[in-house]
């Protein structure tokens, strides 16, 4: 079988995308740059042959149009204005219609990241030991109890006088007025247990959140990210001319499929050229390939955000070629050797390294506070204090009264 040469001059559709693919012309010449700029000049190096750099009008990728067309990248190629198109596009079936493929030579693991969570305020660390949950049951249990010795284990007692000793016995304070038999003996242990381990239990959580406060709730998965979205709680942006919005509505799965309408509806997106930091303030996620967000914003921990610890699919990534492109064989086999020898990974370690150096550079020191400040018991305080006006208030009310109150024995 005849090999046919590899064209001498090639068109090649790409986005101008720092660290990606950048191309500046130099003297007639083009000067690339970026993980895709240095796969693309080693493959015209080996193949030798010569390019005319395409931009995308659009600065998208590719999205199909309701007429069949193709927009981006994908829309060069299809119409034959490129002749390939580069920046490690998704292969998927309605692509593969309009254009050819190269063999992938990258797995993008599609996923979404938050803001870093913040600290959960500690003013109000005093209810963060237990759940709503818990809080509502051991509510429900000192009631339940109030009314029980109410009737069966004080003498003579009002439910508010039985109340508020059950309230004092958390705190342990004494019980008065008990009545001293055998079962009630047993009844009355088993409270005091319940109440000194409850106790004891919140004590040791509440210091805890103190020393080492927990961090806001973001959503870690798929199904959380829908539910808050749907909520008003989240909004969820996509990548400007990329199929993700697509492969979401036709994933099948229902809070997928939420999810992507909900995006549609509302038009969430964003370019790649945009401030990821900036994207992401106040409660925005975005869905970005797990690589893409590695030679955008570097490694941890000098990146500032929450990556979810799913992927909603792993899709391959290779080089768009038009219909009938004559040589896909020999670039298939340079494409091979390349991978295959370490240097794709090589770029993107180097990439990554670059920006967290300078994320490093940027970074600003800061002393770990390791203290409880005035600011942190502030509220703890103003309870105490209202407390203690609550109860010279009705010290005040029981002297001043022309009647003796007396709310624990009727």
């Amino acid at each position: 079988m005849k090999i046919l040469p590899f064209p001498s001059k090639i068109k090649v559709a790409m986005v101008q995308l720092k660290n990606v693919f950048t191309a500046e012309k130099v003297n007639g010449k083009y000067v690339l740059d970026g993980l895709e700029g240095k796969l693309f000049k080693c493959l015209a190096e080996k193949l030798n042959f010569e390019f005319e750099i395409v931009e995308s009008p659009n600065g998208q990728y590719g999205s199909s149009n309701n007429n069949g067309t193709w927009d981006g990248v994908i829309g060069l190629v299809q119409s034959g204005n490129a002749d390939m198109g580069f920046g490690a596009l998704s292969i998927s079936e309605k692509r593969l219609e309009v254009v050819d493929f190269s063999n992938a030579y990258i797995v993008l693991q599609k996923s979404f990241v938050t803001k870093e969570p913040s600290q959960m305020p500690k003013i109000t660390a005093f209810i963060y030991p237990f759940t709503l949950n818990v809080w509502i049951l051991y509510t429900l249990i000192i009631l339940a109890t109030t009314v029980l010795f109410q009737r069966i284990m004080f003498r003579n007692s009002t439910l508010l006088g039985s109340f508020l000793s059950m309230l004092g016995s958390i705190s342990s304070q004494a019980v008065e007025n008990v009545r001293d038999t055998p079962w009630r003996r047993i009844l009355f242990g088993l409270w005091l247990t319940i109440a000194s381990v409850m106790t004891f239990l919140y004590n040791i959580n509440f210091l805890s959140f103190l020393t080492m406060p927990e961090k806001v709730p973001v959503p870690k998965s798929f199904e959380e990210l829908s539910k808050m979205v749907l909520s008003g709680k989240y909004k969820c942006l996509t990548p400007i001319g990329t199929i993700d919005r697509d492969l979401l509505r036709g994933s099948g799965i229902d809070y997928m499929v939420k999810l992507g309408e909900a995006i549609e509806k509302n038009d969430w997106k964003y370019s790649f050229t945009d401030n990821i930091a900036d994207l992401l303030d106040g409660s925005a996620a975005i869905i970005i390939p797990r690589i893409s967000l590695k030679f955008l914003l570097g490694s941890p921990p000098y990146v500032r955000v929450k990556m979810s610890d799913e992927n909603f699919g792993i899709w391959n990534a290779g080089i768009a070629l038009k219909k009938g492109f004559c040589c896909s064989e020999r670039l298939n086999d340079v494409l091979y050797g390349i991978i295959n020898g370490g240097l794709y990974e090589k770029w993107t370690e180097e990439h990554a390294f670059a920006i967290s150096l300078h994320k490093r550079s940027e970074l600003q020191h800061e002393e770990t506070e390791l203290q409880l400040t005035l600011q942190d018991l502030k509220l703890p305080f103003f309870v105490l204090f209202i407390g203690y006006a609550f109860a010279f208030g009705v010290f005040l009310l029981e002297v001043l009264s022309p009647k003796r109150l007396d709310i624990f024995y009727s």
